[in-house]
């Protein structure tokens, strides 16, 4: 059931969906327009802030935003006070939109991480395991107030990208806000973060908050049919209900098999009044082994969508199930238990594999224990 989504042996966990291009190369961009247009009337009335933190659940194109903002900005440039009187240079013309076309210099230079007056800082990678680090370091960081200082080529902005910004510890956080607490003229830093909880209050009271909702289906699916235009239909709106609003996470779904996985935990539930034991066994067995951590992550991250859907769909009274969970045994299974009774299972789910990956406990009983608990 679950060998053909199995990793192979020595793979490692992909960061990124394939396919997208790459934030800082990426010229098209969908949804979030009333954030476009504040940007935009930020720069035209020349009150941008030094800083701004692009806040929202991950992979919903919070990053390539930030890089849309960074090419217009850097553009535009920043009328030269010097320059005035009837022989003076014109000032720049106001800001229509945030696109820069993928054959402009400014978005080459800052696609090839060439532009002398902008710089992106990211989880350092680490070589051993293949992937990058879970946090941004406070050595990374430390490039931002050198790099600000530095005079811009053109008399214009120099900007600072931060991506996953709320992964940076305490120290790293302190090197920020000392930036912040006296920022150089004429500069920026965007601050992409999933959990705005994760940042100090300090650095979030001295910085313009953006907070960013997930997609619509109809955009997710929008964007998936660019990607993968052979798809049916059906697949691609089944995906982005899953998805709930992040295109990276459809992205990711559709890469490794994530309406597979949802059938093949679906087939188990079908058995939940009386588990097939030796069915869920062999599922543990599979899940468990070395190198499946991409698998597995998949299987604990897909259970918990489904309950949280069993879950949704009770306390709204309903008695039909959506697809792709639209199944005889599934309905029986919403309609035994109660809203208590769900609430509490997606509870215990979550605390259960939060448990097993924060102590790095075995699969197997991770699997095995989280049948246990839906009943």
């Amino acid at each position: 059931m679950f060998e053909d989504l199995l990793d192979d042996e020595e793979s490692f966990e992909p960061q990124e969906p394939e396919g997208l291009a790459e934030p800082r190369s990426n010229a098209g961009f969908i949804g979030h327009k009333g954030k476009e247009q504040f940007i935009i009337d930020l720069a035209n009335k020349d009150t941008m802030p030094h800083a701004l933190v692009l806040a929202g659940p991950k992979g919903i194109g919070k990053a390539t935003f930030g890089y849309r903002i960074a090419r217009a900005l850097l553009k535009k440039g920043i009328p030269d006070p010097d320059q005035g009187g009837l022989f003076g240079e014109e000032e720049p013309a106001p800001l229509e939109s945030l696109y820069v076309a993928p054959d402009d210099p400014v978005f080459t230079k800052l696609a090839s991480g060439g532009h002398p007056d902008f710089v992106a800082l990211e989880r350092p990678m680490d070589d051993r395991k293949g992937k990058r680090k879970d946090a941004l370091d406070i050595d990374t960081v430390r490039k931002v107030a050198p790099f600000l200082r530095m005079t811009s080529s053109d008399g214009g902005w120099r900007i600072v990208l931060i991506d996953d910004a709320d992964t940076m510890n305490r120290n790293a956080q302190n090197a920020v806000l000392k930036v912040l607490e006296e920022p150089p003229k004429n500069t920026l830093l965007i601050l992409i973060c999933h959990r705005a909880g994760a940042l100090i209050p300090t650095i979030r009271s001295r910085c313009r908050f953006i907070a960013f909702d997930p997609l619509s289906n109809e955009e997710v699916i929008e964007l998936l049919r660019k990607e993968y235009p052979g798809e049916p239909a059906a697949d691609l709106d089944r995906i982005a209900r899953i998805a709930e609003g992040s295109v990276g996470r459809a992205m990711k779904l559709m890469d490794e098999g994530g309406l597979d996985t949802v059938q093949s935990i679906i087939d188990i539930l079908h058995y939940w009044e009386k588990w097939d034991w030796t069915l869920v066994h062999h599922l543990s067995d599979t899940l468990g082994r070395a190198g499946q951590d991409t698998a597995y992550k998949n299987f604990t991250s897909l259970l918990e969508w489904i309950m949280g859907e069993m879950l949704f769909a009770k306390a709204r009274g309903d008695i039909a199930l959506e697809a792709p969970l639209d199944h005889q045994p599934l309905r029986n299974m919403l309609s035994h238990y109660s809203l208590e009774d769900w609430t509490k299972i997606c509870d215990n789910l979550r605390t259960h594999f939060e448990t097993f990956d924060r102590s790095n406990l075995d699969k197997r009983q991770a699997v095995l224990g989280a049948f246990s608990i839906i009943g």
